[in-house]
């Protein structure tokens, strides 16, 4: 049993839902494992460039989504908005969430999490491998031993085959995907409440003891 986390380092939804995300992680702790699946959401011709029309666009959604959700986004977000030109592509930070999951599995929702807030409340680009290695310092990953598996050709495997997971069994970010001996049910798509999640979770769990 374990709970599938497909989400992207882009998702704006993802960002708004990251908190119930980690308080249902903080909850499960020791009684069912985590594993985060990035989706590839911006990657290879979905690959984004900045400029002022999309800046417009952005607000727009980021405002209906804090009006949904409460979630705020940063000023650093805000600001970095107005720099033209920047990438969004979503297989370098998804790239490093795999090199996370590989050398420290515990530790990833929590550097996935720190993508998220890297992005929407500081707005880093996150296309330059500094970020990372600033997130490896703060949640005391060595950095030497990550950024030889982020810069590795069996990580950039992992990265596209969770791409293919992730479009397999996600239609809408995050996906919450509750895996029970190959059966897979899902807690969630898109963004959802703590409370909810806990209690479809639930019911599950009283499912999976009946059988």
């Amino acid at each position: 049993m374990k709970i599938l986390y497909i989400m992207d380092p882009y998702c704006k939804w993802c960002y708004a839902t990251s908190d119930a995300i980690q308080q249902l992680f903080d909850a499960l702790e020791g009684k069912l494992p985590f594993e985060v699946i990035p989706a590839g959401m911006l990657a290879g011709e979905f690959t984004q460039v900045q400029s002022p029309e999309t800046a417009f666009a952005h607000r727009k959604l980021d405002a209906n989504i804090t009006k949904e959700t409460g979630k705020e986004f940063g000023a650093g977000y805000k600001s970095a908005l107005n720099e033209k030109e920047m990438v969004l592509d979503s297989l370098v930070p998804s790239r490093a969430i795999m090199a996370c999951r590989t050398i420290a599995p515990h530790l990833t929702l929590q550097f996935a999490h720190r993508i998220l807030h890297a992005r929407y409340q500081d707005g880093k680009d996150l296309t330059d491998d500094t970020v990372y290695l600033e997130i490896c310092e703060q949640i005391g990953i060595d950095k030497p031993t990550f950024f030889q598996q982020f810069s590795s050709q069996e990580n950039d495997e992992n990265t596209r085959q969770a791409f293919l997971f992730a479009e397999k069994y996600a239609e809408h970010y995050p996906t919450l995907i509750y895996e029970e001996d190959g059966e897979m049910d899902i807690l969630t798509e898109g963004y959802s409440p703590y409370s909810l999640i806990e209690l479809r979770l639930s019911k599950l769990l009283r499912r999976s003891r009946k059988s």
